[in-house]
């Protein structure tokens, strides 16, 4: 063979054993199509664990704590023993044995939760996990995501990425979710093996591929799952975080195997431990730069569908529409335009026969959504009023509940909030009317909820007409009240709305040049003014917003943070509906950020459409304005008082929270009374709260707690001080009374003692939801509440006699007295739980509304196999250290065979 001959042959077999190299590090089952939507070119490794050493890398990972492992009922307690590395993989292990922990618990299964929170955390990437799972009744196995700050808020608001989930009695069948919004509400996405396999067989790659606005997840790289359409709102905000919000901030990774809980159910006797899931490697890839998904909008969601030609909302009210190019029921003929979810453990079979839609029900559950029937989206007009009609029988007589409201973006509330509907064993016609009292709803739902009774139930001819349009309004009459914070500017932090730019408007005239930017990293969220001209006045470039109301004769403070390219002055106005000028002063910027005070008392009449200016023309240099708050200073307090705004001046300094199932909305009415509208009690009185942290309680002194309230329902309302266990899940109770409430306002005083340590920060609130008793209707109804004052007294100049009988002081109790039910269940107020502690996958799929039922997800683990990992693995150093190894060993035969060559002819 001549030297150009054995060149190109040995840089051929160079060439293609590089190749087979790099092919043989993807891990693929040969039965799945490789569909990857990405080029796999366009990812680039940023960083990965191998477990190729001795020992778990903790420069990586932490052992979470045990008490951060039973928010959905689990029953294991992870330990640092139960994870460790074996044979080059990552082990997870769970077990049957006796676990005490530091508060004296025993547990009977012990398992292992690593995370890398603190450690290594992303926004947008490729994570792909090769894992084998475990199996077995009760077994959960994990790889999920959370956010360390939690942006957004706590669970589910800051959101949660489920990669895989699994129970371990469904070995053959894997979960990926997202978890988003208040209230929560998820997507998921199932994929099932071939039948005969399942995922504890062997080795697969669990990923997904995260980009602004889309998330996609993949099993071996076959694409089974794209999530595109999610939000998230804060109960304090005016409207939702921008989207991709809240998929757009920082998530660290978590491998866990959880044990029992209240989606897989809890082991049996079929159940074989110890159970494993084996990690052969963790590898996280980024891109240079992300393509930008838009939230899918259609023409309905901008504009509402319309009503069908003879005026019915309710599309296939007659149950006679089966069109294939339609969504209906699945495997439900004649069901187009519906919708059907079970809940709480019911059981129903539907069928249309002869146009009626039969609803055969074995078991109606434990929730009164547990067989629902519904049909959206109904677009129902603000002030519009409407006539619901439908027929309908029941095998024997029962209850209905017939539902026309939101869904989870407006918190579930019921627009029609009609009583349940008595239906008899015999067709009937049935109808009402409502108002629509809320802000119009391109996408309501006309619900039918079965729950709670085993009755069979039949529907036909089911109608929404419009009876009568809103009557005419003046703008000028519109108030909007404040934020729950008590700012009456909407989107102050620029993270809401479209292009973050919710409710302000950015204009400038013929003569200036300037546009506005807000960036999308969580730490760019403000306002930008980018100015090229500034024109020829401090007009020509404006940020505007305005519809808030500026009241007569009182003090109003505005606050914000800004600064400016160099030194410049900006000017700050407000004006009212007749852009007259209200107030006005001129503001000195620098470049340092700082925040900025202005004063004032509103002179004028009082006006609902005042308007906020941040005049910045007249000058070329940037401007930069965040954190905008409008408040109105309080109205004089209570001398001594403990509680803040206690006279409900707004609900400044409170908080409002409804935790599934409860619902409820919260503001303040005319009267200058706290409003709690309650459509739904909810389990426990805590579902329900309003409630401020922060209250001063100091050891051995006497404090006196009254109140005004009244109820619309005669109920009970339990009010309690106790210490603030968001932080260390201890709620320590120093005070708890029941009061009860007529619908004439009565003022209930009550004195105590503390008899517990000082605690400089307690929490002082009302519970509102279902009392432990079961005294509280369940119909809707309003509480009002007012004058809440707690303030330390005398105790030697308290007069006997001052208490309300039976109100006696509940700090005289022994520890551990209370009632069962008085206090939070497990501690856990949904949503006070530090960010990252729950566990993934909170509901079963298909569920709805959401958050009412248990949190629930499957892990699995199983036994422990050999690992059969292929002995070709990526260095940490990734890809591109093979390809210099290869060109060094190119040149160096190059260089062998040149020499000998050259060696050759001068021997000859």
């Amino acid at each position: 063979m001549n030297f150009k001959k054995m060149v190109f042959v040995l840089l051929a077999v160079i060439l293609i054993s590089s190749n087979f190299t790099f092919i043989g590090n993807v891990s693929a089952v040969d039965n799945l199509e490789q569909d990857s939507s990405q080029d796999s070119q366009d990812w680039e490794l940023v960083w990965s664990d191998e477990f190729d050493g001795n020992e778990i890398n903790m420069e990586n990972w932490s052992y979470d704590v045990p008490t951060n492992g039973r928010w959905n009922g689990e029953i294991q307690s992870y330990t640092e023993n139960n994870a460790f590395i074996e044979d080059g993989s990552l082990i997870l292990e769970a077990r049957e044995e006796e676990i005490e922990e530091e508060d004296g618990q025993i547990y009977n299964y012990s398992s292992a939760k690593l995370i890398t929170r603190g450690k290594q955390e992303w926004t947008y990437g490729k994570v792909e996990v090769k894992a084998k799972m475990p199996t077995g009744q009760g077994i959960w196995p994990a790889i999920w995501m959370m956010p360390d700050e939690g942006f957004y808020g706590t669970w589910p608001v800051s959101g949660e990425i489920d990669i895989m989930e699994l129970l371990g009695h469904e070995p053959d069948e894997i979960h990926g979710t997202v978890h988003y919004g208040k209230p929560h509400q998820q997507i998921q996405g199932t994929y099932r093996l071939p039948e005969g396999q399942t995922f504890a067989d062997d080795y697969y790659v669990y990923s997904i591929e995260w980009e602004p606005g889309e998330i996609r997840w993949y099993i071996d790289d076959h694409l089974y799952h794209t999530a595109n359409d999610w939000f998230t709102k804060h109960d304090e905000n005016a409207d939702a975080y921008t989207y991709p919000a809240p998929f757009d901030q920082d998530f660290f990774l978590i491998l866990n195997i959880s044990v029992g809980g209240g989606w897989p159910g809890n082991p049996d006797e079929t159940t074989v431990f110890p159970q494993q899931m084996a990690v052969d490697y963790v590898r996280v890839y980024e891109k240079d730069e992300y393509p930008v998904h838009e939230k899918p909008e259609s023409t309905e969601e901008r504009e509402g569908r319309a009503p069908l030609a003879d005026g019915n909302y309710v599309y296939n009210g007659s149950f006679d529409s089966d069109d294939p190019e339609i969504e209906g029921i699945e495997g439900i003929q004649y069901s187009d335009y519906w919708t059907y979810s079970q809940a709480g453990g019911a059981s129903a079979n539907l069928a249309v026969n002869d146009g009626v839609m039969d609803v055969q029900i074995d078991s109606g559950g434990n929730v009164e959504h547990g067989v629902q029937l519904l049909q959206a989206p109904i677009h129902l007009i603000e002030g519009a009023r409407y006539k619901a009609s439908f027929k309908a029988k029941a095998e024997t007589e029962r209850p209905l509940k017939v539902k026309i409201g939101a869904d989870g973006d407006r918190s579930w509330v019921d627009y029609a909030d009609q009583d349940p509907i008595t239906i008899i064993d015999s067709w009937e016609d049935y109808q009402f009317e409502f108002t629509m009292d809320h802000a119009t709803d391109l996408k309501a739902r006309y619900e039918f909820n079965m729950g709670q009774n085993d009755s069979s139930i039949s529907f036909d001819d089911v109608r929404l007409e419009k009876i009568a349009d809103p009557e005419a309004v003046d703008p000028s009459e519109t108030v909007r009240g404040p934020l729950p914070t008590g700012n009456y500017i909407y989107n102050g932090t620029f993270d809401q709305g479209t292009d973050r730019m919710g409710y302000w408007e950015f204009n400038t005239d013929e003569t200036a040049d300037a546009t506005k930017y807000i960036g999308s990293a969580v730490n760019e969220r403000r306002f930008d003014a980018l100015i090229t001209n500034g024109g020829n006045n401090v007009n020509s470039v404006q940020l505007t917003q305005s519809g808030f109301s500026l009241e007569n004769g009182r003090e109003h403070q505005l606050t914000f943070d800004a600064s400016s390219e160099t030194e410049r002055d900006i000017q700050v106005a407000f004006t009212n509906s007749n852009s007259e000028v209200v107030h006005e002063e001129t503001i000195k910027l620098t470049p340092t950020t700082d925040e900025y005070t202005v004063d004032f008392n509103m002179n004028g009449l009082t006006d609902n459409n005042s308007e906020l200016q941040f005049n910045i023309g007249g000058n070329e240099n940037d401007v930069y304005i965040d954190n905008v708050f409008l408040k109105k200073l309080p109205l004089e307090q209570m001398e001594g008082n403990l509680v803040k705004n206690g006279i409900f001046d707004g609900l400044a300094n409170w908080r409002a929270e409804a935790f599934n199932p409860g619902k409820a909305n919260f503001d303040v009415n005319e009267e200058g009374q706290a409003k709690a509208a309650i459509s739904d009690i909810g389990t426990a009185d805590w579902n329900i709260q309003l409630f401020q942290n922060g209250i001063e309680m100091e050891q051995d002194a006497t404090y006196e707690v009254s109140f005004d309230a009244k109820s619309t329902v005669d109920r009970p309302l339990r009010v309690q001080i106790q210490h603030n266990g968001e932080e260390d899940d201890n709620w320590t109770g120093y005070f708890d009374q029941t009061a009860s409430l007529t619908d004439s306002l009565e003022t209930f005083t009550y004195t105590f003692e503390m008899t517990e340590l000082s605690d400089p920060g307690a929490k002082f609130g009302f519970a509102l939801g279902k009392d432990a008793d079961g005294l509280t209707p369940g119909e809707g109804h309003d509480v009002f509440i007012d004058n809440v004052l707690v303030k330390k007294i005398d105790a030697e100049a308290e007069e006997p006699g001052t208490e309300e009988p039976g109100t006696e002081e509940p700090g005289t109790e022994e520890p551990g007295t209370e009632e069962p039910g008085t206090e939070e269940p497990g501690t856990e107020e949904p949503g006070t739980e530090e960010p990252g502690t729950e566990e993934p996958g909170t509901e079963e799929p298909g569920t709805e509304e959401p958050g009412t039922e248990d949190k629930e997800e499957g892990k699995t683990e199983d036994a422990k196999e050999s690992s059969g990992k292929s002995s070709d693995k990526l260095p940490n150093t990734a890809t591109s250290v093979y390809n210099y190894l290869l060109i060094g060993l190119l040149a160096l035969a190059t260089g062998i065979v040149i020499y000998f060559r050259t060696r050759r002819k001068v021997i000859e």
